[in-house]
């Protein structure tokens, strides 16, 4: 099984170098799996469908820095701890290599137990599974989490030398180990533990059960022996809290709407687990949340769609008129959910996320969770503006099929409040614009149905899910979304557009929307522009730097129009932005630079 192993990339390294590095590493105790890569392409694949813990980069003598595949790979993957093997006396390539707290440099010749002991050190601080710290995230809150779930999971937690796991069976705590005491009075020595840290792991099922009682009652034993334990150092705790509350800064204050008791709880555990959040309170439907808004006044409600006595959509067409505030809406992704909160975007909410769902990612979940909450806070709901387009008339419209191939190409990039933005602009394109249009929407993929259905009522061209592989013709748009691996190719005189196979869980975070913008700057130079909405994902702004080094245009949405600006603004502190347009003028700028 590979769910233990720590891959390794090995990429333009030498044979003996390989053989002798793979020898080193596999007589260790730790469990490696090297892949080689022969080629920039063949390394990007294998990124792409592999969780790779470390790339391993051989520099041959006279190479540049960086190697075209290596500046993707850099930007695409920010966080991939990376080692370099340069050739001796390369003070110039040195020269060239960027300062990044992930990236290491070794001069040849390489002795590869050396290598080895790099390595080795680099595993010791990468854990598999999802790390945290107790400071921000309470360990009693999480295992709350996992047990409302009913999650099979296990919790490696340590304080400094010392270290303990935790074994929970569907929803229930069956096993503690802290050194050699196992049971109940292990657990509550894990627990006793004011600080430190944990990591989830897959697998590692006790074959054992030593706990029969309910996670309600352990937590509760747990917290009085905590408050026990702290009634002998009363004077030194107080004079902690005073320090933590005059250091801590402002919460952000959530309103949560859910009529679920057991996801209500489970999303509550999840904010307030990390300390910078709040929940002022938990209203069990729409008229409850009308009436918590109006005595709380939160930061940013959390709603649901379907509640009984007043829903959501109810609920927010009142708080957009009488307390405006960002809104995230939550809802399972299922039958006739995709039309449904494409009706809420339309009403004013800032964003929407599928409820989490029972499965080993909780942590990963709570992070993206917690992620988008955090950016949606700072929406400003007062650029909000109910957009009216007249449906479009297809009549006339020729084939699909007949387009000519496009030379020209527009990327737009809008997170779930460039919603308008993005129907606007597809509705003021020409049903005869010379560019083909590739639109990107911060949204799951099962909505993209939904969305591309909802948009081509509007937009005169034709509208395209993206597919595995599709030519480029003029006149069209293909819609997909920032969680897609989509790369761009040249085959004799069309551009091809391919969705890569890729993997949507890594904790790093690949950034596809940099990758993109290499590989169409690489086959349209100064034939593409990118355009950025409200929300719009940006990346690491390699992509955007590469692409205007080639030619390539960027033009934002006026940014005093955005309900969501942040990302746009990073573009003008960065001097990438070619011009800053109204909503209401994109298109006729995109149909002008084309022809």
């Amino acid at each position: 099984m590979e769910a233990g192993l720590k891959k390794i990339l090995l990429i333009d390294c030498e044979a003996p170098l390989r053989e002798a590095l793979a020898e080193h590493l596999y007589a260790d105790t730790v469990s490696y799996r090297l892949l080689t890569a022969e080629t920039g392409a063949h390394a990007l694949e294998i990124l792409a469908r592999e969780d790779i813990f470390l790339a391993v980069v051989g520099v041959a003598a006279g190479d540049a820095f960086p190697q075209p595949y290596l500046k993707e790979v850099m930007a695409g993957y920010p966080h991939l701890e990376t080692i370099l093997i340069l050739p001796p006396d390369s003070a110039e390539v040195r020269r060239a290599i960027p300062s990044q707290s992930n990236l290491q440099i070794v001069e040849g010749p390489c002795d590869a137990a050396e290598l080895g002991r790099r390595i080795n050190t680099l595993s010791e601080g990468h854990a598999q599974g999802f790390a945290g710290t107790l400071k921000n995230i309470q360990l009693d809150d999480l295992i709350q989490m996992c047990c409302l779930s009913s999650a099979t999971i296990t919790i490696r937690v340590t304080k400094g030398a010392l270290q303990g796991t935790i074994y929970i069976w569907d929803g229930e705590i069956a096993h503690a180990v802290c050194g050699q005491v196992t049971g109940e009075e292990a657990f509550y020595a894990i627990l006793g533990w004011k600080s430190g840290g944990f990591e989830t792991l897959d697998g590692g099922v006790s074959e054992v059960a030593t706990i029969k009682k309910s996670y309600e009652f352990l937590l509760m034993e747990a917290a009085r022996r905590a408050d026990e334990a702290a009634m002998l150092a009363e004077e030194e705790s107080a004079a902690e809290e005073e320090d933590m509350v005059t250091l801590a800064p402002d919460k952000l204050r959530v309103l949560l709407v859910e009529d679920s008791t057991v996801m209500g709880k489970i999303l509550g555990s999840m904010l307030s687990a990390t300390g910078d959040i709040e929940v002022t309170g938990i209203a069990r439907n729409g008229e409850e949340a009308l009436e918590l808004t109006e005595a709380q006044r939160p930061d940013l409600i959390l709603l649901d769609v379907n509640m009984p006595v007043m829903n959501g959509k109810a609920a927010l067409k009142h708080i957009m008129i009488k307390n405006p505030c960002p809104v995230v809406v939550m809802s399972n992704v299922g039958s006739g959910a995709p039309d449904t909160v494409l009706s809420f975007l339309d009403l004013g909410a800032v964003d929407f996320m599928a409820k989490p769902v029972k499965n080993k990612d909780l942590l990963l979940q709570q992070q993206k969770i917690v992620e988008r909450i955090q950016q949606a806070a700072s929406a400003d709901i007062r650029a909000f503006r109910r957009l009216r387009c007249t449906p479009a008339d297809h009549a006339g419209r020729g084939p699909v099929g007949d387009a000519l191939p496009a030379d020209h190409l527009v990327i737009v990039s809008a997170g779930c409040s460039g919603h308008g933005s993005m129907r606007q602009m597809l509705a003021g394109l020409p049903a005869d614009a010379p560019t083909a249009l590739i639109g990107l929407q911060s949204i799951p993929p099962a909505f993209l149905p939904a969305l591309a259905s909802h948009l081509q009522g509007y937009a005169p061209a034709p509208i395209n899910i993206v597919s595995r592989e599709v030519s480029l013709r003029r006149g069209q748009s293909y819609l997909g979304t920032h969680g897609c691996s989509l790369r761009l190719g040249e085959e004799s005189t069309e551009v091809i557009l391919r969705m890569q196979e890729g993997r949507q869980d890594f904790g790093y975070g690949p950034s596809y929307f940099d990758l993109l913008l290499f590989s169409a700057s690489d086959c349209l130079g100064d034939r593409l522009q990118v355009v950025l909405l409200s929300g719009a994902e940006t990346g690491n702004l390699e992509g955007l730097r590469y692409m205007r080094e080639n030619g390539g245009r960027l033009l934002i949405q006026e940014r005093a129009t955005c309900i969501m600006p942040a990302s746009l603004n990073a573009t003008i502190e960065e001097d990438l932005c070619d011009e800053e347009c109204e909503p209401h003028n994109i298109a006729a700028r995109i149909a002008a630079w084309g022809g």
